[in-house]
């Protein structure tokens, strides 16, 4: 939900769909839920996307010209934009039918000095269909001068989208292993002629499954059709004869696959394979772009055909120049890929900006939530590109992806596990160098496929832990790993399987080698330095979560119904809330969320600090902070990823800043420097007196902390020799 301090903005919903190519091949329009985002090819940063927001899922984008598109969306409204210097201004806006759209085709005026409006063509779903026991029928519909529909003819509608296309007032669709082919009269849309063509079931190895035509594509005279096992077949006489004529047969891809065809007769096929295959007449062998990021989902032409644009998988776009079937641009993207574990969804320290996720099978993102761009990838699983679902052919890719990492300044954990096959897992480390983009593998160790927790130092690097990682797995078995720049290993001595129970969760080190790991409804405090335990908490309920606060004392315990706050120092509880909540607890504060409303609470009182709420449920949340007192809250929903940040955070540059209002007095005062604060020796392993002293002395003597906590500025000074005074 929205405010007049802060906005909410959805960072990946639904896929990318309805790619379309301006004039000039420099600008890509797409849709995503009920959000219209154009790319600029040729610009970086936030000038690069502009989002335009509707009321209901948006159904088709179309270019009007290079700085005019209009949109369709389902409720049958239809906008035109006109770009600005930073937004799009929205010229006019019309409902021209009350029905659900489907899916909309436009047609350019065949006199291209003319500006005249498109000619739109739309497939409309009559609301009546429910009632009836018969399957309805779709209405193809155009639209004329001032907002008028006309109702040209009836297709079935038990037929996707991408199974209907319509181009040159001639309407195609297919349905089973049947394509029906209509040409109309160009001025009162009567029908001429229609085809029809019906192929045979070529089930491949296995006879009982039965294909069907996926998708449809058209071009001028040129009409492609794939079908499920991998097969493409073009027409050439569209025109003329529609379907009737004699067909060209393709059969080069393994699956169905995206197709798209040039005003020329070229055929482009991409898919499952990671590849893009250039069909030509006359050759035997496909010019192929292979090694793909991804899979391909969406796949799109330019009007000239020099240029096709791709959806990957990962939910990122690329540009292809036909003529050398070369990349010819990447569009910055926020990649996000369903079939990946989806596992990993936290923020870095060495990068306290950005907020780390899979990205495609075997890697890791850094995404800037502001600009919602990935910043850097992270290959972690060191494999080649993963083939898409080829199940419908019994083709069943096993492949690694990331299940969790852990980072501190210096090295990085990741644990990575077999999707599709039930092989071990492995745990990596690696050496982190300059700002976490590049590094460097130390060592690879597999582990039984139980071990799902990774641990490290992130309080602290002058800290003697800094390089002591701990796994654990959900058996109850806990290792301790001692890292250099040029091996890592296992302490065996130190492993742990307290009382063989499971473990839930455990926190990270902390700098003095205290770490927690939560058994059911107990959380063991350990020493990793020798794997000693400190002490045992009993809570009355499982727990889910476990995780210290800012100052390393705190302990936030999360269960199944209420949230516990362990004192380690004094090893008594605090506080308990009896409210089930998820708890997430990191150098920023600590953040409860329940349903769509997040707390942020002091960790040694439980006073609820601030509240906030999104417009839906919250599964998931991560929280970074951009400059001073400017918290970015980053969740995962069931709607998609959504952020919920200040509304003046300005986006130039690399990284966000806060443009926070002040009065005269405050301009009198020093300004802050946005480098981070530097400490110094002396400073860094003194303890700062704590204001709540008085509570410290309220309970019993044999409690007290020691006196080096609760006076040591005291003991510091009165261990330094007196000052040498002159005379």
């Amino acid at each position: 939900m929205e405010t007049l301090e802060n906005i909410e903005v959805t960072l990946v919903g639904q896929p990318y769909s309805n790619l379309v190519i301006s004039p000039n091949n420099r600008i890509l329009a797409t849709t995503t839920g009920a959000s219209c985002e154009v790319l600029f090819s040729d610009k970086k940063g936030n000038d690069a996307r502009r989002v335009i927001k509707h009321d209901c899922d948006v159904i088709a984008v179309f270019f009007h010209s290079n700085e005019r598109l209009v949109t369709v969306t389902e409720n049958g409204e239809v906008s035109e934009f006109e770009a600005q210097e930073k937004d799009f201004e929205k010229l006019v806006s019309r409902r021209v039918t009350a029905f659900p759209v489907v899916a909309a085709f436009a047609q350019k005026p065949k006199n291209a000095e003319e500006e005249k409006e498109l000619e739109l063509w739309l497939v409309v779903k009559k609301s009546d269909s429910k009632k009836q026991k018969n399957p309805s029928k779709f209405d193809i519909c155009v639209t004329g001068a001032n907002g008028s529909i006309e109702k040209v003819l009836e297709i079935p509608s038990n037929i996707r989208k991408e199974q209907i296309v319509i181009s040159d007032r001639i309407v195609s669709y297919c349905q089973g292993l049947e394509i029906t082919s209509i040409i109309l009269n160009d001025s009162d849309f009567s029908i001429v002629k229609e085809t029809k063509y019906t192929s045979k079931n070529t089930g491949g190895h296995d006879i009982d499954v039965i294909h069907q035509f996926d998708r449809l594509s058209a071009n001028g005279n040129y009409l492609v059709a794939a079908i499920s096992d991998g097969r493409v077949l073009e027409w050439s006489n569209l025109k003329s004869s529609g379907v009737s004529d004699t067909h060209h047969r393709i059969h080069w891809n393994k699956v169905g696959c995206h197709v798209a065809v040039t005003q020329f007769g070229n055929v482009l096929t991409a898919g499952a394979e990671c590849a893009l295959a250039r069909h030509s007449k006359g050759q035997k062998e496909p010019t192929l772009l292979p090694r793909l990021a991804a899979p391909v989902t969406g796949l799109v032409i330019s009007e000239d055909s020099s240029t096709c644009a791709l959806v990957m998988e990962d939910n990122s776009i690329h540009t292809v120049l036909l003529a050398t079937m070369a990349l010819k641009s990447s569009i910055s993207t926020l990649e996000y890929c369903p079939r990946s574990l989806n596992t990993v969804f936290c923020c870095d320290r060495l990068r306290p900006r950005s907020i780390v996720m899979n990205a495609k099978p075997g890697t890791i993102q850094w995404f800037d939530p502001v600009t919602i761009t990935t910043e850097s990838k992270m290959h972690v699983t060191l494999e080649n590109t993963i083939d898409g679902d080829m199940t419908s052919r019994g083709i069943r890719s096993a492949f690694r992806d990331v299940l969790c990492v852990s980072f501190t300044s210096t090295l990085a954990a990741t644990i990575e596990k077999f999707v599709h096959f039930d092989g071990e897992n492995h745990v990596r480390f690696w050496q982190r160098i300059g700002n976490a983009t590049n590094t460097k593998l130390v060592a690879s160790v597999a582990v039984p496929n139980d071990v799902v927790f990774v641990a490290t130092c992130q309080t602290s690097t002058s800290s003697r832990f800094a390089n002591t990682i701990v796994t654990a797995s959900t058996s109850g078995t806990i290792s301790v790993w001692d890292y250099t720049e040029k091996d890592v290993r296992e302490d065996l001595e130190r492993s742990r399987n307290w009382q063989e129970a499971e473990i839930r969760s455990i926190s990270n080190i902390q700098a003095d080698g205290k770490f927690v790991s939560a058994h059911g409804q107990h959380a063991v405090l350990w020493n990793v330095k020798n794997m000693k335990i400190i002490d045992v908490l009993s809570c009355s309920d499982d727990i889910i979560s476990v995780d210290f606060a800012a100052d390393g004392r705190h302990l936030i315990i999360s269960t199944k119904k209420g949230v516990v706050c362990w004192d380690t120092l004094c090893l008594l509880v605090v506080w308990k809330i009896q409210q089930a909540v998820g708890c997430v607890v990191n150098s920023i504060g600590c953040f409860a969320f329940e349903g769509a409303q997040v707390m942020r609470f002091d960790a040694e009182t439980g006073r609820v600090l601030e509240t906030i709420q999104f417009s839906t449920n919250i599964d998931e949340l991560v929280v970074i902070q951009q400059r001073a007192h400017a918290l970015v809250y980053v969740a995962k929903t069931a709607k998609g990823i959504i952020c919920h940040r200040p509304a003046h955070i300005k986006n130039s540059g690399r990284s966000g800043e806060i443009a926070v209002p002040q009065t005269p007095f405050q301009q009198l005062g020093s300004k802050s420097t946005a480098g981070p604060s530097t400490v110094t020796s002396d400073q860094a392993f003194v303890r700062q007196p704590r204001p709540e002293a008085a509570r410290l002395f309220s309970g019993p003597v044999h409690q007290l902390p020691p006196i080096s906590f609760i006076a040591p500025l005291f003991i510091e000074k009165s261990l330094l020799p007196p000052p040498v005074r002159g005379v």
